[in-house]
């Protein structure tokens, strides 16, 4: 046992404190304030201790659900670009139809159910002008740009269709019923009228002229836009008492602003700028432009304006090359048909031009040990540019390897990126990129050629896979450029219908 002094007060002398083994403080009187302030201070502090050590245990759950998640969220989902997505879509959803009936007293009455869903289809295309911006907010802030968040986009358009129609539709029936007819001839209803068919033609539009003839599409979507706008306003034409008025001056602030960013762009790329147009074999069209596009990177894509092709269109494109700013594009219908008839017409020539941009998150690639680019035809464009810029950004140290596999159905589609096979041969980091091209389409050799090369199959021209055995392979010849030891030689790729039908 032992025993100590505790420091008086002015009021009274020491007090005796004493302690044994199974006894506390205070066995011989009351505990003096200042030690149950020090309790207090040592129990709020091993509180705070053990909350923290919860709260680093908790972080590493978290990071590992977070992980699991990642993985089940980034898996595909039919019309969806992945289960994330899917759930976002669902948790959307979900909310519209929470606070559709939030709130609602009497669900017995008709105009309030109209009333809500007006509201709602009010908010909602607010959402859709938000996720339909080119200059979204959400580019710099979360890792998807716009063209990644176009499902959303067309969800959320689909459902502000589906309330404004019931809006519409409840509100008419039940004015009808109590023979209110002087009401539905309104001049604020009469325009209701126009918004509810400029909704449902847009919504059309993109369910089917979409498929068949994009340009037609766009047209249509954006002139019911303006309809959309506009009518919306003059349904509801006033701030107070109902405010709807504000949520259509936002929906046209963000329209309008994203519309001029834009044009500024095209303007100041516009200047001393120009395009030289290269007409590609079957059906391909490559354009170096004169001026560097800020912030381009090979991936990413931009939009175009060449006048002397469309003067009121623009048009988006994947950047190949961005040292000079280059496109390599194939030829459809509309303005890539135009713009290669022209190329034919006039190769070399030099035009008027601006671009616009760039666009498009993709992850960054230097993050991964190894990365595998898997292109067919055209579609090349992005792998090569991807591809370019990784070697470009790797150094001495760098451990990434790339597997590059092009399949292309002609020769001809060789030569559509003839410098840009060449600059990965012959770049320093070569040796890193593993680059296999298919040819899928061969023409039939002659019997000389086969009589040289016995092992390309037999004469009936059904072989399965093989490589070409003669000393100078398909690309070399092509392109006229030997290939490095450390590139594989293009593999050629012949179409077996029998052994297909076999396996």
């Amino acid at each position: 046992m032992f025993e100590r002094l505790a420091p008086g007060t002015a009021e009274g002398p020491l007090l005796s404190i004493r302690s044994a083994t199974g006894h506390g403080w205070g066995e011989h009187g009351p505990k003096p304030q200042w030690l149950l302030d020090r309790q207090k201070i040592h129990e709020a502090a091993i509180k705070r201790y053990a909350a923290s050590l919860s709260a680093l245990i908790a972080v590493f759950i978290i990071i590992h659900w977070i992980r699991v998640l990642r993985r089940s969220f980034t898996r595909d989902i039919p019309g969806l670009t992945s289960a994330g997505h899917a759930m976002l879509v669902v948790v959307y959803v979900t909310f519209n139809i929470a606070f559709t009936v939030y709130g609602i007293e009497d669900y017995s009455r008709p105009t309030t159910w109209s009333s809500r869903l007006g509201w709602m289809a009010t908010g909602n295309m607010v959402l859709v002008v938000f996720l339909a911006l080119k200059n979204t907010p959400l580019a710099l802030l979360t890792p998807y740009s716009y063209e990644q968040l176009n499902g959303l986009h067309q969800i959320a358009g689909y459902t502000t269709v589906i309330q404004s129609i019931a809006h519409g539709v409840i509100y008419v029936v039940y004015f009808a019923h109590a023979g209110r007819w002087e009401t539905i001839h309104e001049d604020i209803v009469i325009v209701a009228y126009v918004l509810l068919a400029a909704l449902f033609v847009s919504a059309m539009a993109g369910l089917i002229l979409k498929r068949f003839n994009y340009e037609s599409f766009y047209i249509v979507h954006v002139l019911c836009f303006i309809v959309i706008v506009i009518t919306l306003g003059l349904h509801r034409p006033k701030i107070d008492p109902d405010k709807v008025l504000i949520a259509t001056l936002l929906i046209a602030a963000l329209w309008v602003s994203d519309r001029l960013i834009r044009f500024g762009r095209h303007v100041y790329n516009a200047v001393n700028n120009s395009a030289t147009i290269y007409p590609l074999p079957d059906g391909g069209t490559r354009i170096a432009f004169k001026k560097p596009l800020p912030r381009a990177r090979p991936g990413k894509h931009c939009y175009v304006w060449l006048p002397q092709i469309r003067a009121f269109e623009t048009h988006p494109f994947t950047i190949v090359s961005d040292e000079p700013l280059e496109l390599i594009i194939n030829t459809y219908s509309g303005f890539t048909r135009d713009l290669h008839k022209f190329a034919v017409s006039k190769p070399g020539a030099m035009l008027k031009a601006s671009l616009e941009g760039p666009y498009g998150t993709i992850p960054d690639p230097m993050s991964y040990d190894k990365v595998v680019l898997v292109a067919g035809g055209a579609g090349a464009t992005f792998t090569f540019g991807l591809a370019a810029d990784m070697l470009r950004r790797m150094n001495e140290t760098s451990t990434q390897r790339i597997d590059f596999i092009w399949a292309v159905r002609k020769h001809d589609n060789l030569s559509w990126f003839t410098q840009h096979l060449n600059n990965i041969r012959t770049h320093v980091h070569a040796s890193k990129v593993a680059l296999k091209v298919h040819l899928t389409s061969m023409p039939v050799s002659s019997s000389t050629d086969r009589d040289s090369n016995p092992q390309s199959g037999d004469r009936s021209g059904k072989a399965g896979y093989s490589l070409p055995t003669s000393p100078t392979s398909p690309f070399e010849k092509e392109t006229g450029c030997p290939l490095s030891p450390s590139i594989p030689s293009p593999g050629i790729l012949r179409e077996d219908p029998e052994k297909d039908a076999n396996t």
